[in-house]
């Protein structure tokens, strides 16, 4: 039952994937001392976006980085196409119509459907504002902490830079405890998270679209205490 809801999950958000692919990473970013390097080599570290002022980017911007694939559903003979989650850029410098991001991290975690450990051209970005879950929560809780306030209205500042259409409220766990615990623990807390920005952020309830993933998208290993404390975070991402 997890898998086909799962599964579901990702057919559902394929209008939205097909539409983020407008902020796609183009060229590669050539410092002058990097030599004679191919221009879409993943080796190097900087990339060109179509992403720019004008569309809310400032230099400081972070960015996640996916890639979408065709997966084979294990409850069926169909496909479902899913969004790999490949690592994150800063940008380091931002124009009018684009911007050059700086890879600060790639997703360590073993993924069957990510082909290489590196940001390739085509990948696609969307602007995001991560916070851990401790700043928000108290453990197995779904009830914000009076310390979140401050945290939400840094994200209420960065949704209203951009003036989206939709936004993404990502509730992510480690792996620790109960799966079905954590799926339904981390829908609620993204939940919890919307009803603050809409009621005390001016927000327009219908650009905010809470989503639980429990553990099933970690960005680190859950082998260690840091891992799975990077794991247990929201993502606020800009979906246009």
């Amino acid at each position: 039952m997890r898998a086909f809801l799962f599964g579901f999950l990702f057919l559902v958000c394929w209008p939205v994937l097909v539409h983020a692919q407008e902020f796609v990473v183009f060229k590669v970013h050539i410092p002058f001392d990097m030599g004679d390097v191919k221009p879409d080599s993943a080796r190097v570290n900087d990339f060109y976006i179509k992403l720019g002022i004008q569309d809310g980017v400032q230099v400081g911007t972070v960015m996640n980085v996916y890639r979408d694939k065709e997966v084979v559903s294990d409850v069926g003979n169909f496909t479902i196409s899913d969004r790999i989650f490949i690592g994150r850029m800063r940008t380091i410098n931002a124009q009018r119509e684009h911007s050059v991001g700086r890879v600060t991290l790639l997703a360590k975690h073993k993924d069957p459907h990510r082909i290489l450990g590196a940001v390739l051209i085509g990948d696609y970005v969307q602007p995001v504002f991560v916070v851990e879950s401790e700043n928000l929560f108290d453990s197995g809780s779904n009830t914000l902490r009076p310390e979140a306030i401050r945290e939400l209205d840094r994200a209420v500042a960065f949704i209203k830079r951009f003036r989206p259409i939709k936004t993404r409220i990502e509730g992510h766990t480690d792996s620790e405890g109960d799966e079905d615990f954590n799926m339904t623990l981390s829908l609620e807390r993204a939940t919890s998270v919307k009803d603050y920005l809409v009621s005390q952020g001016g927000i327009a309830d219908e650009t905010l679209v809470p989503v639980g993933y429990g553990e099933v998208k970690p960005i680190a290993s859950n082998q260690n205490q840091e891992g799975r404390r990077k794991n247990r975070r929201f993502e606020i991402v800009i979906e246009r």
